[in-house]
């Protein structure tokens, strides 16, 4: 969600998280619909939703791997992961406060932004050890398909103290493994530099460098455009 700056920026790396910002306002949006009772589509979890949705964190997920290690292959910039960090763990933390009024009895308490908060430091542990990342990524992603890896762990110790269902979460399973997958990519981009890499898109590749404030912005002006209309008509 939060792009990483790197000294030499990849194009297709920023349009493809562009285009996963799009297509994830284009899902919001009809979860909207749904929610304020102007379509019963079967968002979020119906059958072509879910899909939809998992595309949508598949494309977030993999550039973060990707990025993180593009940004910091040649050495850690520690001055700016931790200030990406802080910016990740306020935004999670008003999702969280945010969904608690809106959404009281299935609150957001681990959702794309929390999920990219810890997977971050996952993945900058691993970033010299690209090799290492993609067998651990492709250990956890058999692992789940296996069913020998939980959905819910950690969250089954604290099942007391979180909501049965919640609006929106991303668990560590199969995820992590997505993002450790993108940091061996994002080591072979580095290596190798292919060219099609620096195909220039420049909306999406726009809307990938500014994915944060978009994702903060777009359910609250949506909230607000429905309300707005049902004002209207009274």
């Amino acid at each position: 969600m939060v792009s990483t700056k790197s000294t030499s920026r990849f194009d297709l790396i920023d349009s493809v998280r562009g285009m996963a910002v799009v297509l994830m306002m284009i899902f919001h949006f009809c979860f909207d619909l749904r929610y304020f009772g102007f379509v019963s589509w079967g968002v979020p979890n119906g059958e072509g939703w879910w899909q939809f949705r998992y595309l949508i964190l598949s494309l977030f997920i993999a550039t973060l791997g990707i990025s993180i290690s593009l940004a910091h292959s040649g050495s850690f910039r520690k001055r700016a992961f931790v200030r990406r960090q802080a910016k990740l763990f306020l935004s999670a933390l008003a999702i969280s406060v945010s969904s608690v009024f809106i959404f009281p009895s299935s609150w957001i308490y681990f959702g794309i932004l929390h999920f990219i908060f810890f997977a971050s430091l996952f993945c900058v542990a691993l970033v010299q050890f690209p090799r290492i990342a993609l067998v651990v990524g492709l250990a956890i992603l058999v692992g789940y398909w296996s069913s020998l890896l939980p959905l819910y762990w950690p969250f089954v110790y604290f099942q007391d103290y979180v909501p049965s269902y919640t609006e929106d979460f991303v668990p560590f399973f199969p995820w992590l493994g997505v993002a450790f997958v993108g940091v061996f990519i994002g080591s072979y981009i580095k290596i190798n530099n292919p060219r099609f890499c620096h195909i220039k898109e420049p909306f999406t590749a726009k809307i990938g460098r500014h994915a944060l404030p978009i994702y903060l912005l777009h359910q609250p002006l949506f909230f607000a455009l429905f309300y707005l209309y049902f004002w209207l008509i009274g």
